[in-house]
């Protein structure tokens, strides 16, 4: 009742989302990956859903990428087999993503952006798209978005167990889709950032304050048991095949950048040869390429086919919020969540686009975190009007 103002929004993404599942179920039209992996998602959660409980707990495997399965596999046994369940959860995941986008956009920059952020996280077709199948990608984005809202409430200073709430929404994130370490790389860097920078204004005999000091012992501390885990787990993979540590410790980073340049990109909608392949050392422009053509693809030189042309919603989608957050630049810069934000954004960009080498396999991972782009364009969308000419 207390933020009623995000009602239109969420009936209209709940709408929206109804009208994808009844095109999808009737086959008018069959969003991107309901014939693949969530076919494959869906089949294995039936299988084991037929085992006793002890074995079917036995399946769960966090490091794995069927995790999501596991869970479907619950619902099933307690509620038998249909074919909306897995859907379902999604459904209702997506809606909590679009209430948690609205008030966290509210805390940062008022009403009017909340209902924007709200409506882009409703609307967006690639967004609903994940909350109508049975894929795990919805599932992790608003466990994630959990871990983000307190993980924000720590950064401004309302106490040190949101970041402890945080980082077990972070883990359990993980645990569903792996891809979201890019993001802890991130979060990783600003604990590191806020630490380094509390201590040095310290020395200099700046005011500390009680808060303060509590953030910086619980920043150090948990920076370091994320070395730990790292360390301990014998590396840590950085999604799209980039693991630093582990068994190939004598590989650097430097190399597994490299490998990842060495190959042609895949399928119908694979990028120019020139972005997909060459060494990024010698051709420095490379890796901006690459960043180029994650965050904006497809150019309209990428089209091959009609299909392809849902592609341009998401390019011009991301171009808009770069642009929005260019226009408010002036205000980001000067709020901590905000810091916190870009630190997660820039890392999950930075992993994915050295992976990726498929433009749609890019619109896909960049999907997972439109609602933290959204957050940062959001800081001008108080300005943001529709001009009708008059002639």
């Amino acid at each position: 009742m207390k933020h009623r103002w995000l009602l239109w929004p969420i009936m209209i993404g709940f709408a929206f989302r109804c009208f994808l599942m009844l095109l999808d179920y009737y086959g008018l039209f069959s969003p991107p990956g309901a014939d693949g992996d969530a076919v494959v998602f869906t089949r294995t959660a039936y299988q084991w859903s037929l085992l006793d409980w002890e074995r079917l707990f036995d399946t769960f495997n966090y490091s794995a990428s069927y995790v999501y399965s596991t869970i479907g596999a619950v619902f099933f046994k307690l509620f038998g087999y249909n074919y909306f369940v897995l859907p379902v959860l999604n459904f209702f995941a997506g809606l909590l993503g679009i209430f948690l986008t609205g008030i966290m956009a509210y805390r940062l920059w008022g009403r009017k952006p909340a209902i924007i952020s709200a409506y882009i996280m409703a609307l967006f077709p690639f967004a609903a798209f994940n909350s109508v199948i049975a894929l795990r990608e919805e599932f992790s984005i608003v466990v994630f978005l959990l871990g983000v809202y307190f993980f924000l409430n720590w950064v401004s200073g309302k106490g040190t167990i949101w970041i402890f709430a945080a980082f077990s929404m972070f883990a359990v994130a993980l645990m569903i889709h792996p891809g979201w370490i890019g993001a802890m790389v991130g979060i990783a860097l600003y604990l590191g950032y806020f630490s380094f920078r509390t201590l040095v204004s310290s020395i200099k005999g700046g005011a500390t304050t009680r808060q303060v000091a509590s953030k910086f012992f619980s920043a150090v501390a948990l920076f370091a048991v994320a070395m730990l885990i790292v360390v301990g787990s014998g590396g840590i993979s950085l999604a799209k095949g980039i693991t630093i540590g582990g068994e190939n410790e004598e590989e650097g980073v430097e190399d597994l950048i490299e490998s990842r340049f060495q190959s042609e990109g895949r399928g119908g909608s694979a990028y120019p040869s020139f972005v997909a392949r060459g060494n990024p050392y010698t051709q420095p422009w490379l890796i901006p390429m690459r960043i180029v053509y994650f965050t904006f693809s497809p150019f309209p030189w990428d089209l091959r086919s009609p299909r392809q042309l849902m592609g341009v919603i998401a390019s011009g989608m991301y171009m808009f919020l770069a642009w929005r957050l260019y226009k408010g630049w002036h205000r980001v810069r000067r709020k901590e969540e905000c810091l916190a934000l870009m630190f997660m954004a820039g890392a999950l960009i930075f992993v994915f686009a050295i992976g990726v080498t498929n433009i749609g396999t890019a619109i896909r991972h960049r999907t997972k975190f439109l609602a933290i782009c959204t957050l940062l364009a959001a800081s001008s969308f108080d300005r943001l009007t529709i001009r009708l000419r008059r002639h």
